[in-house]
């Protein structure tokens, strides 16, 4: 397991922050400093396979990097926190540059834990949102 020396983020908006600058710059060492160090973190990216525990998790951010830089907007955050676990229910908007085509928003849940170190994510949860459609056209609820 690659484990580097891990930030210290006072918040878990401070966590988030230093996530998608990360991922804004495809830097994979400031990416896994945001993310705790148990084998039961996870990271489920949108049409990817789950990925669980760290060396998993470095490994999809890894391949995300080697790809297409994509510029993320986050939006519509709602924040769930409570003393010791803060939740985050967001909307991305992806885009690449020189891409023409429209990419799907994404629904996200980032889940942060505080610890010793401070507030770390412990998961990463992105999928398609699906497309708005008239009322007689609605998807049905799997569940």
């Amino acid at each position: 397991m690659e484990v580097q020396r891990k930030a210290f983020f006072a918040t878990p908006q401070e966590a988030e922050a230093a996530f998608y600058e990360a991922r804004a710059r495809g830097d994979i060492e400031s990416m896994m400093a945001v993310w705790g160090d148990e084998d039961d973190i996870v990271c489920a990216l949108a049409g990817c396979p789950r990925a669980c525990g760290y060396d998993e998790v470095r490994d999809a951010w890894r391949r995300v990097f080697a790809g297409t830089r994509v510029d993320v907007r986050v939006l519509n955050a709602q924040v769930m926190q409570g003393v010791l676990q803060s939740i985050h229910s967001l909307n991305e908007e992806c885009s690449a540059a020189g891409d023409r085509s429209s990419r799907p928003t994404l629904i996200v849940t980032n889940v942060f834990l505080r610890g010793p170190l401070g507030w770390h994510m412990v998961l990463h949860h992105a999928s398609v949102a699906p497309v708005a459609h008239e009322a007689q056209d609605a998807p049905k609820v799997l569940h």
